[in-house]
């Protein structure tokens, strides 16, 4: 039987500073590689969607988070399936659905406000290290806060995937005409009337502004009058644009 999970040990050499990009002649930040002889491998049983997966751990199929991933919504009960959700999930079927996988842990993070154990997932035997792997084909974004140690190397890929256009940022996507819009903006200001872009979360029924606290926890783009339309009310705390 296989063992139960162990935590990850991470090397420090690894750790990477947050806020790296993608400029034009940066040197790309190196994949981390693990070494896992001898360690076990879990079986992935089903893929919730881009981001959720369930893992035999001892004969229970155990639903798990990874780290640092934002994929589009495909499952939730309060949010209709968003732009590239049926796609994000695909792809992580593909490359994980009855496939063994290694475990590792973010010192410090157990699980999300779900109760579900956060973890980053390594693909067996090539060691595919498919939290970063979601974020650098375009499938998902960066999500963060909370840092998790690579923030960095992640915020690089989903920077780069942008630039080429992967994915939910293909040329045209909901996604890449929202971020041509607020990095064409001067700083502080907002797009007005219905181009306006406010936050919501999974699982709130609020929207908000950019930098409200209550966005720790998820953080999806979405236009003020389309927010509107699904029934989102605004945030008492940060008071957005109404």
């Amino acid at each position: 039987m296989k063992k139960y999970l162990i935590a990850g040990v991470v090397a420090a050499g690894l750790m990477l500073c947050i806020g790296i990009g993608a400029e034009e002649g940066a040197p790309r930040p190196q994949i981390p590689t693990r070494d896992f002889t001898g360690q076990p491998t879990y079986e992935v049983v089903k893929v919730a969607d881009g981001d959720t997966v369930w893992v035999m751990i001892e004969g229970k199929s155990t639903r798990m988070r990874l780290i640092g991933v934002d994929t589009p919504e495909t499952m939730h009960p309060e949010v209709p399936m968003q732009y590239y959700g049926a796609e994000a999930s695909m792809f992580l079927t593909n490359l994980l659905l009855g496939e063994e996988v290694y475990i590792e842990h973010e010192p410090g993070m157990t699980t999300d406000m779900h109760d579900r154990p956060l973890v980053y997932l390594y693909r067996a035997p090539d060691g595919l290290f498919v939290n970063l792997e979601v974020v650098r084909q375009g499938y998902g974004r960066v999500e963060a806060p909370p840092a998790f140690q690579y923030v960095g190397l992640f915020t690089y890929y989903e920077q780069l995937a942008k630039e080429i256009g992967k994915g939910l940022w293909g040329r045209g996507s909901k996604a890449q005409i929202h971020n041509e819009e607020t990095e064409a903006q001067p700083p502080g200001v907002q797009p007005s009337g219905d181009d306006i872009i406010v936050y919501v979360t999974k699982a709130g029924r609020k929207y908000h502004r950019e930098d409200c606290s209550y966005l720790s926890d998820s953080k999806i783009p979405i236009r003020l009058k389309e927010a509107k339309q699904r029934g989102y009310s605004p945030c008492r705390r940060c008071k957005p644009p109404e």
